[in-house]
């Protein structure tokens, strides 16, 4: 059994799909207004992934306000605790530290995952086509436009682009890794890229996984790519301020 089939039988398992109230009013901020009045950077927390562990020396908090701090356009917050270590309230420490929007990542295969998500104050989620089929992403997707949020639709290959191609979406992820194997392909992102913009399907594109430097991100803005979500390289960071401007200045050099 792979990554993304597990994850998938342990939500089905244990997770059902029980009846949520939207109980929080405030209206979202809107993650492409930010993508476009900012850098384009989506900084992420997490304390591991599958494959590594972190040890962060600054809190969610801490973190979330550096991102603020250096013209990021949001911040992403992975909420699962088996693999990633990190839980509901380091995102809430995060969305009480910054007044940009906040994503929350995680593996959504129920409506009323989103409804939490919402109710807990996140401006976006994540929606796996890998993990979701088209069936369900188009329905968490609509849920989505119900509640007022832009989910980022994530995708992992040229295949899954087939599955998403008449949709209207607003925000589309390239992820470099294969949720599958785990492994990185910088190469993968960039062919995929270059589908989405050549057949304009989204309106916006953000790239993820194995950027580490800033001529990674040069590589992929040259290709059209509109932001970019980090999380690795700076959870492993010595200097989280340094690798920051590193990767901003970079960009913008």
């Amino acid at each position: 059994m792979n990554f993304l089939e597990e994850i998938k039988k342990t939500l089905e398992l244990k997770t059902g799909d029980p009846m949520v109230s939207l109980e929080n009013r405030t209206r979202p901020l809107s993650l492409s207004a930010f993508i476009r009045q900012k850098n384009g950077l989506i900084g992420e927390f997490k304390r591991a992934t599958p494959t590594k562990k972190f040890n962060p020396v600054l809190s969610p908090s801490e973190v979330a306000r550096l991102y603020q701090r250096y013209g990021f356009s949001a911040v992403s917050v992975v909420v699962e605790n088996r693999y990633f270590l990190t839980t509901e309230q380091d995102l809430a420490e995060v969305r009480k530290a910054v007044d940009i929007p906040v994503l929350k990542k995680g593996f959504f295969l129920y409506e009323h995952q989103i409804i939490e998500a919402r109710n807990q104050g996140a401006d976006s989620v994540l929606l796996i086509v890998a993990l979701l089929g088209r069936v369900r992403l188009i329905s968490l997707w609509e849920k989505c436009q119900e509640l007022e949020l832009e989910p980022v639709v994530e995708i992992h290959s040229l295949e899954e682009i087939e599955t998403i191609a008449d949709l209207p979406l607003s925000i589309v992820g390239i992820n470099n890794r294969d949720l599958k194997l785990l492994t990185i392909d910088l190469a993968q992102g960039e062919a995929a890229l270059r589908e989405l913009k050549r057949r304009k399907i989204g309106e916006l594109h953000i790239v993820e996984s194995g950027l580490k430097e800033a001529n990674d991100l040069r590589r992929f803005r040259q290709l059209g790519a509109d932001g970019f979500l980090i999380g690795g390289c700076f959870m492993e960071a010595v200097d989280l301020t340094k690798k920051i401007e590193e990767i901003t200045e970079g960009l913008t050099g």
